[in-house]
């Protein structure tokens, strides 16, 4: 298995954490927050779309959230509590669908791998592109970086299932 078939093992895991875990959750419930310093999952999932558009950046995809998008939702941003600004969950969740789909097709079609794949020459604001010499590099930072975030959804969900009035055994789709 070479470096972009590795990667692109680690992207679907991710993705399908991330689609099970998001599965039926409304808006409203994406913005639940446990307790202490704890973030949304609206806001995780903006985070985790960010460091992706940053991936498209540097491998000259489409990347698809806009500059105020990526303010809410990039490193060192405020935490959505209560009615702070945030993204609709429904464009979260089509963002997150959109990237996949491009990065793991970019991996997918690389004919020699990525040992040799440079990135392109980026801005290092859009996207936290740039900081890294190679793609393997920044792949291993990014989706890295995703797989934490990741980690974290499951939690927020069973949070929204007994915050329904359902308890965490009655989930349908449990990660």
């Amino acid at each position: 298995m070479n470096q972009a078939q590795v990667f692109g093992v680690i992207l679907q895991r991710n993705q399908g954490s991330i689609e099970a875990s998001i599965d039926s959750l409304t808006h409203s419930e994406s913005l639940l927050q446990l307790p202490g310093q704890s973030n949304c999952m609206n806001w995780i999932l903006g985070h985790i779309n960010v460091y992706r558009d940053g991936i498209l950046a540097c491998i000259d995809g489409d990347d698809s959230m806009s500059p105020s998008e990526i303010e809410i939702y990039a490193y060192g941003s405020d935490p959505i509590v209560g009615d702070s600004k945030s993204v609709g969950f429904e464009r979260l969740v089509e963002l997150q669908g959109k990237s996949f789909s491009a990065i793991l097709n970019w991996l997918e079609n690389l004919p020699d791998g990525l040992e040799n794949q440079e990135q392109q020459e980026t801005s290092k604001t859009k996207g936290y592109c740039g900081y890294f010499s190679t793609m393997t590099e920044h792949l291993a930072q990014m989706l890295g970086h995703e797989s934490i975030h990741v980690g974290e959804l499951n939690a927020l969900r069973e949070l929204a299932l007994v915050h329904r009035g359902k308890g965490w055994h009655d989930a349908s789709k449990h990660v």
